[in-house]
């Protein structure tokens, strides 16, 4: 159960981010806020939210075994503000990926704009922050229209750095460990000369569960891994009423944070049915479904205590690809004109994400890194097939002269 929970609480959270005054200390306020959205801006959420489930669907495809944990809002982020450096068909593939092909630049990049001050205020007792940086090779020219952008819509700071420097990686990286309390230390190890700009954005959730679990009813079990040997974990007990639903297949409950605003939804497979099945089959439509037929039920609640550190490494690429994304990939076609003159196309997409789940509550960040690299692909090469009879020449290059001559006629 620990592929598809990890999902649903990130897919909670999804279209959400926001910066606090100060990172990572509470509001002693109760108050919670309902955020309201136009009808416009609900649709831009919900086209964003196909493709969170879309999305983690095709990363469940790609990786087969193991854990997968990753934040859906953290991508769509990063890649939201970096569509604001395509042009032609390389934005339109972007934004349709992304759910927004019927929207303008400006209705997708003000649907972000429009969260960050209202998340601050939807849960006091909730932490949850998200940054936003470009770094820029320092000789590169960028356009300062895309700069503007990126500055005004997401609250980027733009730096700009020698990327030939060995200092360099480990300045993103503090970035990184600033803007994730520490979570996510690190994303990148090196910086390839032909990288000519870099888009991060971090996102740290901290709550404490509003039902916390007494550490003194915490005790050791089994775990039973799909496929292999059942391990001894730590399980937290409770008994207490939370939302829940059940159907054939699946069994729903949620845990909220706070006071609400934010919680956490675990899906559990019924016997005979795996978290991959239960994974496949999950649509918007099924989404909502679960969350409209959540009703108050006394459970005794058994969930163990995990921390899962994921690094999607190089799986980003093919699944985005997939999906409809290639373009932007491709050195020969992508159009990142709006960023600069000087050809470009995306070389990097990563992400690292980690969780920490507890008797108090849950801490969970996400890093995603785009790197944007120059491209020395010029036009098709002329074809010269050296097929059929021939002249040749062997020359000194100074002078000029002739030293052989031949004409091959058959080989």
């Amino acid at each position: 159960m620990k592929l598809l929970s990890g999902f649903l609480l990130m897919v909670v959270l999804s279209g959400f981010s926001t910066f606090s005054c100060s990172k990572w200390d509470k509001n002693d306020s109760v108050d919670r806020q309902y955020i309201v959205l136009t009808k416009a801006q609900q649709e831009v959420l919900d086209r964003n939210q196909v493709f969170a489930i879309d999305f983690f669907k095709e990363m469940g495809k790609e990786q087969e075994k193991g854990n997968l944990f990753v934040s859906p809002l953290s991508l769509s982020l990063a890649l939201s503000a970096v569509t604001n450096g395509a042009e032609g068909s390389t934005q339109e593939q972007m934004k349709a990926v992304l759910g927004f092909q019927d929207f303008s630049l400006d209705l997708m990049n003000g649907f972000y704009q429009k969260l960050i001050p209202a998340l601050q205020k939807a849960d006091k007792q909730v932490t949850l922050h998200s940054a936003n940086a470009v770094w820029i090779e320092k000789t590169f020219p960028v356009k300062v229209p895309f700069l503007q952008a990126l500055q005004h819509y997401y609250k980027a700071s733009v730096n700009k750095l020698d990327f030939r420097d060995s200092k360099a990686p480990g300045i993103i990286n503090k970035w990184c460990k600033d803007n994730t309390n520490g979570m996510i230390p690190e994303i990148i190890d090196r910086i390839n000369p032909s990288y000519k700009l870099f888009y991060t954005n971090a996102l740290y959730f901290k709550g404490d569960w509003k039902s916390t679990f007494d550490k003194k009813h915490s005790q050791e079990g089994l775990f039973r891994n799909a496929p292999g040997q059942p391990s001894q974990v730590v399980f937290m007990e409770q008994t207490h009423t939370f939302s829940y639903y059940e159907e054939e297949e699946v069994a729903v409950a949620e845990f909220p944070y706070g006071n609400e605003a934010f919680s956490m939804v675990v899906a559990l497979p019924a016997e005979g049915v795996t978290t991959e099945e239960c994974l496949q089959s999950l649509t918007l439509e099924k989404w909502h479904s679960w969350m409209e037929s959540l009703s108050p039920v006394e459970l005794h609640v058994r969930m163990p205590r995990f921390e899962l550190e994921y690094d999607s490494e190089d799986m980003m690429i093919p699944v985005l690809s997939r999906m409809g994304m290639d373009i932007a990939f491709d050195g020969s076609r992508a159009d990142f004109s709006n960023i600069s003159d000087i050809p470009l196309f995306i070389d990097l997409i990563k992400q690292n994400a980690r969780i920490k789940v507890d008797e108090k509550g849950t801490e969970a960040a996400a890093v995603t890194i785009i790197g944007v690299r120059y491209t020395s692909i010029g036009p098709a090469p002329v074809p010269f097939y050296i097929d059929k009879p021939f002249i040749l020449f062997i020359k000194e290059k100074s002078t000029g002269t002739l030293l052989f001559t031949g004409l091959v006629r058959e080989l």
